[in-house]
């Protein structure tokens, strides 16, 4: 399915709760009090993962809010045929196929962490099988908090539970606002992404996850929202991005760029992957892969060296060859590179010294050589 829709042009209007022809969620002349001047319009489709980003307070929060039917607003909006808001008249939150997930968590107090995941499946439009909430309690860690009361719960756990919770009740939109901002990066990166993305491959839904760390929308999602003072832009591919990455003020610290590749096999908790003819490895594997899948992963700038001739034999497993197409001067004497390799792109930090050394030209190809365990997200 190609997820990069464009905007949907205004559309007859039909009854309160009537069907129409639109099978995704269709946003029309969306307005609240935050965007007076510049209405909103979206159109997604059904199912699919999309990136939500921007500046803190641009309104990102209030569109979720107004399409969950929390905020009061005027417009249209509705998904999967069924209107949910028609002028100033809003279809009841409950009422919607949907959840949204806070980044305050807002778990019901007085009750322990198994209550508020048992009441989350006891509403289910689509109930979870007991296997397949096993699965997700084991995977974020939760097993030996069920127990206890919410109130008793860190941060971190409070919000790992409360994205339980929303995904135990596997709406058909899932909406979330930043719900990970205070679990450890590398708990996330490494571990609960692989996991939902793993969910939502057996669970479709639409999702649109808000996060203020591209790592996590690059590794969700292969397209992305945009919302700045109160404008909302997109979707666009995440790969597209890569140029934002490679200047302007991301370009002052290290980044990760998102790639794809297909399983080859996975033994010994080593990975195999192939791009293009390259065959690639990744260790600290979590998720569980099948041949034939095309899964992505994040490579961070840091993590690459560059040479002129294929390296030798190395404890250094991966060398991908590729094009460099763009150099950008950035901050402590590095330079970034934007480089190309099988249609996609990715960025790579060395010294000036490097780039003087190497006599680097755009347009030539290189060797670019990193490790096992620097391909994240797996």
């Amino acid at each position: 399915m190609d997820l990069a829709l464009s905007f949907l042009r205004p559309a007859a209007r039909h009854g309160y709760g009537e069907k129409t022809g639109t099978r995704g969620l269709a946003v029309e002349g969306l307005v609240t009090s935050l965007n007076t001047t510049t209405p909103w319009q979206l159109a997604l489709p059904a199912r699919g993962t999309f990136g939500f980003s921007g500046p803190s307070g641009s309104g990102k929060s209030t569109l979720l809010a107004a399409l969950a039917g929390q905020r009061a607003c005027s417009g249209r909006v509705s998904f999967a045929g069924m209107c949910w808001q028609e002028g100033t008249w809003g279809l009841a939150a409950h009422q919607r196929d949907l959840v949204l997930g806070f980044q305050d968590v807002r778990l019901f107090a007085g009750q322990t962490v198994a209550d508020n995941l048992a009441l989350a499946h006891r509403y289910s439009r689509r109930r979870l099988a007991h296997e397949e909430r096993a699965g997700l309690i084991e995977a974020f860690g939760i097993a030996p908090l069920l127990g206890q009361p919410v109130e008793q719960l860190s941060g971190g756990e409070a919000q790992r539970v409360a994205l339980l919770r929303q995904l135990f009740s596997n709406a058909a939109v899932q909406l979330y606002d930043e719900p990970l901002s205070a679990v450890d990066r590398s708990q996330v990166l490494r571990g609960l992404i692989p996991a939902l993305r793993a969910f939502w491959a057996r669970n479709p839904a639409l999702v649109i996850w808000t996060s203020h760390d591209f790592n996590e929308i690059q590794l969700l999602a292969s397209h992305c929202l945009w919302m700045e003072e109160a404008a909302l832009r997109g979707p666009v591919a995440v790969r597209e991005l890569i140029g934002f990455q490679a200047s302007g003020e991301s370009a002052e610290h290290s980044c990760c760029s998102r790639l794809e590749a297909r399983v080859e096999s996975c033994e010994a908790g080593l990975l195999t992957l192939s791009l293009g003819d390259v065959l690639l490895y990744a260790d600290n594997v979590v998720g569980c892969h099948r041949p034939g899948d095309i899964v992505p992963f994040l490579l961070g700038s840091g993590d690459i060296s560059l040479s002129l001739e294929r390296p030798g034999l190395s404890s250094i497993l991966n060398c991908l060859p590729a094009e460099l197409l763009a150099m950008v001067p950035v901050a402590d004497g590095r330079v970034r590179l934007e480089l190309g390799a099988c249609g996609q792109a990715f960025c790579a930090d060395i010294s000036r010294l490097s780039r003087e050394r190497l006599q680097l030209e755009v347009g030539r190809r290189y060797f670019a050589q990193f490790k096992a365990g620097s391909l994240t997200g797996l």
